[in-house]
């Protein structure tokens, strides 16, 4: 599908210099085509992908799409993505997706961010019906896991994600805050990314500031 090869081609050139395979298996039983939020599901991919990249230095990746029920036409599919990387220990799995948290200290130190891609790829799993968590072992690798709900599409010809014509930021900001300036903190790509994205759909006009001290000046 386009949504899955869209997230591929924002990540192959990284996954290709870190010498790591990649694997996507998706669920035979899905219908040709679906209908949701195709942005937002993107959005999450790419972080759950760009975060295993990121802490995977030898192995692969795979990502697969499931479906879990069918309802009439509305159908809940699993995405996950596992990795081969140092996994995470049991007592920090928790709070992983709580915004501003990553696994300890070090992990902060190592690779920077605040964790709150996770929280945000919460915040969308649940706005469209679904949740995130994870699996991991420590020294085993990783699998972080979202579900969306979607309704079943009219056309035969091929498997995509028609996106909704509703805007599910809508439901993240009040209306009486559209046009407001705000000031965006953070110094992680992808969860600038997705911040950005987030804010601007929903009417809020966003000055970006790369880290504390851009932010204060």
């Amino acid at each position: 599908p386009q949504l899955i090869d869209n997230a591929e081609s924002l990540i192959i050139d990284r996954l290709r210099s870190r010498g790591l395979h990649f694997e996507i298996r998706i669920d035979p039983a899905l219908p040709a085509s679906l209908h949701g939020d195709a942005l937002r599901i993107g959005q999450i991919l790419l972080n759950y992908l760009s975060n295993a990249v990121k802490f995977t230095e030898r192995g692969g990746i795979t990502l697969s799409v499931n479906q879990l029920e069918a309802d009439g036409h509305e159908l809940l599919l699993r995405f996950a993505v596992t990795d081969t990387g140092p996994g995470i220990p049991e007592e920090h799995q928790a709070r992983l997706f709580e915004a501003f948290e990553q696994a300890d200290n070090s992990t902060t130190r190592r690779f920077g961010g605040t964790g709150l891609g996770l929280a945000i790829a919460r915040r969308l799993a649940r706005l469209m019906g679904g949740d995130t968590g994870l699996k991991s072992t420590l020294g085993a690798g990783s699998e972080f896991w979202f579900t969306v709900r979607l309704r079943r599409g009219q056309s035969p010809q091929q498997q995509t994600l028609i996106p909704l014509a509703h805007d599910e930021a809508e439901h993240l900001l009040n209306t009486r805050y559209r046009n407001r300036r705000i000031l965006l903190a953070e110094d992680n790509e992808i969860n600038q990314e997705v911040a950005l994205d987030l804010l601007t759909a929903a009417g809020l006009q966003v000055d970006l500031a790369a880290n504390g001290e851009q932010a204060l000046k």
